[in-house]
């Protein structure tokens, strides 16, 4: 067996690629920094006010799980099951993924790729010199790198991860709209339910009212339009029972879609029974606005929106420098022909490049201006992200207060009109009252009623919507807590 080496001093020759990484390496003092911004908690101090403006009932109540203030373990069970087979939760989880496997992918591409190679041949070869049948077999690595001098993939890479961090804040999001929206549902079949209740309870009574009137008109003691009034009264309450029930229906229906399942299928849900629409908590949770606004995932989502345009910026910038590639590959070949020996070559290779642009008619400039546009306005959308979240807690503030003395106010005329029914009824059956009271205290105790199932909603949903507006604490991805958010390379290692 015969042997030639083509490796021409292999030694040299690595030790001169290890002098161009070295190089590069040097090189990378010169990398492209993202585009600078305000950090979230600066951002948050610079808009958010130093107390709210509404003042209500402070509570120190944990809002991680705020449904379980509403003291309902039907509630509980239902959005537990929601939070386990939601179908938009579900995507949303999905996204995080595709977003993990994006920023492996953009990791990746800083290191260096190995591959493996093999060849084999057995041919005839008829060029001069002839030399019949040949037969070759080789086996080598090949090892490839860009390495990142001016910082531009690294910061793809950066990119990458608060695009993570948004998908998982966005993730929160979906699960705190999903806890809240399922939550109203309850509260409005729960109201659904006790305006059906009042409407049944209001036809049976002004149904022994109609039989009252009839027997009093046998008697001389009535008058036909006594009756005519009462078989009037009577029939209207009867025709909204149909859509007090298709409203119902509706809501069922809509809180088995939030289950993942049909609305065929409400009856496993157990909700049909009718129940008191759950009571709203007395206090809220003893946060600063500025505390608020760092445990809203829509914040947390917009400033990693900003983070990823920022180092957006710099991968547009490092477009403006060379890009550097390594190649090295070694191997063996073993070739036998004219049944000579085998003959073996040790096959060596090193390969340095570079491009650097020179005239590219200002796509470069227009990508970094683009890029810079679309960093500024993600901080715009942040600025009004923040504003609308104070927004939506004063308003649900507001709401809860204002709605507190109005249920009390109206459980009292409830009261009233009640025992003024009964008053009217009994002068009614003595003769020592008209017809028209009696209908005049049958119709202010609907009134009442249905204002305090109305009053008693509002309260539900806004006790509801002020938990959402907070955030809901959620911190599936982390915990977030006023002073500090980490970078988005922090969490993506986190996660």
């Amino acid at each position: 067996m015969q042997s030639r080496d083509h490796s021409h001093s292999k030694p040299a020759r690595f030790a001169r690629a290890g002098l161009a990484a070295l190089a590069a390496a040097v090189l990378a003092a010169c990398a492209v920094q993202p585009a600078q911004h305000a950090d979230l908690p600066a951002a948050v101090q610079a808009t958010a006010p130093a107390a709210w403006r509404i003042d209500a009932p402070q509570d120190a109540v944990d809002a991680r799980a705020w449904w379980a203030q509403f003291d309902d373990p039907t509630l509980d069970a239902l959005l537990s099951s929601v939070l386990s087979g939601n179908l938009d939760l579900q995507a949303a989880a999905e996204r995080v993924k595709q977003a993990q496997s994006i920023t492996t992918q953009k990791h990746a591409v800083l290191l260096p790729q190995l591959d493996f190679t093999a060849q084999g041949a057995y041919e005839r070869q008829n060029t001069p010199p002839p030399l019949g049948y040949v037969k070759e077999a080789g086996a080598g690595v090949a090892l490839s790198w860009s390495p990142d001098v001016f910082g531009g993939e690294r910061l793809d890479l950066l990119a990458a991860q608060a695009n993570l961090v948004g998908q998982q804040h966005a993730l929160d999001a979906v699960r705190l709209a999903l806890a809240a929206d399922t939550a109203s549902a309850y509260v409005d079949l729960r109201w659904a339910q006790a305006e059906l209740k009042i409407l049944q309870d209001n036809v049976s009574i002004r149904q022994r009212t109609l039989q009252l009137t009839q027997d009093r008109l046998k008697y001389g003691l009535s008058t036909q339009l006594d009756v005519t009034r009462a078989q009037t009264q009577l029939s209207e309450l009867q025709a909204r029972i149909p859509r007090a029930q298709a409203s119902i229906d509706h809501q069922l229906n809509l809180i088995a879609v939030y289950t993942g399942r049909t609305p065929e299928s409400v009856a496993q849900l157990a909700l049909a029974a009718p129940a008191p629409i759950p009571a709203a908590p007395a206090g809220v949770p003893q946060w600063l606005p500025s505390e608020a606004l760092l445990r809203r995932p829509d914040v947390q989502a917009a400033y990693a929106t900003v983070q990823q345009r920022a180092a957006e910026v710099g991968v547009a910038r490092a477009e403006r420098y060379p890009k550097f590639s390594l190649n090295l590959t070694d191997g063996v070949l073993a070739s036998s022909y004219l049944g000579l020996p085998t003959l073996t070559d040790n096959l060596f290779s090193a390969a340095l490049s570079a491009t650097s642009p020179i005239f590219n008619a200002g796509r470069i400039t227009a990508d970094i201006e683009q890029s810079e546009s679309r960093m500024r306005e993600s901080q715009l959308n942040l600025q009004q992200t923040m504003l609308q979240a104070l927004r939506e807690v004063e308003d649900s503030r507001s709401d809860l207060v204002s709605t507190a003395g109005e249920t009390q106010q109206l459980r009292n005329a409830v009261t009233s009109s009640e025992q003024a029914l009964k008053l009217a009824n009994q002068l009614y059956k003595g003769g020592a009252a008209d017809f028209l009271d009696v209908l005049s205290a049958q119709q202010t105790w609907l009134v009442d009623a249905d204002l305090l199932n109305n009053a008693q909603r509002e309260r539900a949903l806004a006790a509801v919507a002020l938990y959402r507006s907070l955030g809901g604490g959620w911190s599936e991805s982390g915990d977030v807590v006023a002073g500090g958010t980490g970078t988005p390379a922090s969490r993506a290692a986190a996660s």
